[in-house]
């Protein structure tokens, strides 16, 4: 006897890929302390390492310059480990190896030792940060994937509001070193406890998931066939790599906006920046899957470019610069989990971590060179110019998407 829809059978499939929602929203608590220690907290106790080794602040921000590039080198190959040894215990590891590096960096004697470990924790968030967890997500959720990612981007957006002035506080009243061992230590009694809950959770649900959801035939997880070709990889990598260079504005918001002779008001508008980007990360989750990703990062990447415009016909016009904020957050937080969300729609799960990583290579190299090229047409050329270049890199990727899209329809 055939099974229908409603059926007992039918039941069985759709509560076995019931996603473990604990496991998700601790991925995303998980997230939050990464980037907010690595990244916030870092960059805030920037100057103090500078003045104990003596060096400039600058330099200190090379040594993220270098670590992005290296991470861009071996993103592949991280990517294909995940894969090979399963995204859970890969973030277990990351978890682990993250927290005794940044002891490390804390502890380090002198200079080179202070850069060794200062590299080495920034490249482990390839195996920490968001294509971590988003490789994670997608063998916990399974047919929830998309809707996991954005909880676990809600979760990093609050980053900067709970290590800005926790950092702060605690600089106020310890040295930097003894900051990271109080942050080292969070993360080995908070993160690597949350990574070895998402290992459990995924031997209690994954195989229960992977064949329900094959019951069902989710198609919205399957591979492809025939497979994308390496043009429509390389038009991927393109459209977040154009995009990705416009999203390096907010790095120099307020020169900018202050060049661009809105005063008091560039403040205002960056202000507007952060709550934009959590907005747009919840419009994604209230999207869910009911729309494709594809489109949905043609959405982000046309806000992106409205925002640009907007601001490049109004540029000393206070309300156009409110209107840019609040269009250019939500789009750049919509871009976190596009990026995921997309990979995921055009490959599938299979070798999901692998493609992710070749992707973030593309990415972290533009990373490292955009804040430097964008300054130095800022510093040549003007703040409208440097607005000009990015509206016409986001054009750039606009156009990519809107062929991906046609192209995979």
């Amino acid at each position: 006897m055939t099974e229908q829809p409603g059926s007992a059978a039918t039941d069985r499939s759709l509560s076995a890929t019931r996603t473990p929602w604990l496991a998700i929203n601790g991925l995303g608590l998980y997230v939050l302390l990464m980037y907010g220690i690595t990244y916030y907290a870092i960059s805030t106790a920037a100057p103090r390492m500078a003045d104990t080794f003596g060096i400039g602040v600058s330099a200190v921000f090379g040594l993220l310059t270098v670590s992005l590039l290296l991470t861009a080198v071996v993103a592949p190959a991280l990517g294909r480990w995940v894969d090979r040894v399963g995204s859970t215990k890969a973030l277990l590891i990351g978890s682990v190896a993250r927290a005794v590096a940044l002891a490390l960096m804390a502890l380090a004697p002198d200079l080179w030792s202070f850069a060794a470990a200062f590299i080495l924790v920034q490249m482990l968030g390839q195996l920490t940060e968001y294509d971590a967890t988003f490789a994670v997500a997608v063998d916990l959720a399974q047919s929830d994937a998309r809707k996991a990612m954005s909880q676990i981007t809600l979760w990093g957006g609050l980053a900067s509001t709970a290590f800005w002035p926790a950092t702060a506080f605690l600089l106020q009243h310890m040295s930097w070193q003894h900051m990271l061992l109080v942050y080292a230590g969070l993360l080995a009694v908070v993160s690597v406890p949350i990574a070895a809950h998402a290992g459990h959770a995924s031997v209690r649900h994954g195989e229960r998931c992977k064949v329900a959801s094959a019951e069902i035939a989710d198609a919205t997880l399957a591979t492809p066939d025939p497979a994308p070709s390496p043009l429509v990889f390389s038009v991927l990598a393109a459209a977040f790599a154009f995009g990705g260079v416009a999203y390096t504005l907010p790095a120099l918001m307020l020169p900018v906006l202050e060049g661009l002779g809105l005063g008091a008001t560039a403040v205002v508008a960056g202000m507007l920046f952060g709550p934009a980007q959590t907005a747009g990360r919840f419009m994604d989750l209230l999207l869910g899957a009911r729309v494709r990703a594809l489109h949905v990062a043609i959405l982000a990447t046309a806000m992106l470019v409205f925002s640009l415009g907007v601001l490049w016909l109004g540029s000393s016009i206070a309300w156009m610069a409110m209107v840019f904020a609040l269009l250019f957050g939500a789009g750049a937080g919509v871009s976190y989990v596009a990026r995921g969300s997309v990979v995921l729609e055009i490959y599938g799960t299979q070798a999901y971590a692998l493609w992710l990583g070749r992707l973030s290579s593309v990415r972290l190299v533009v990373s490292a060179a955009s804040p430097f090229v964008l300054s130095l047409v800022l510093e040549r050329l003007g703040a409208a110019s440097v607005v000009a270049v990015c509206l016409g890199v986001a054009l750039l990727s606009l156009g990519c998407f809107g062929w991906l899209a046609q192209r995979l329809r």
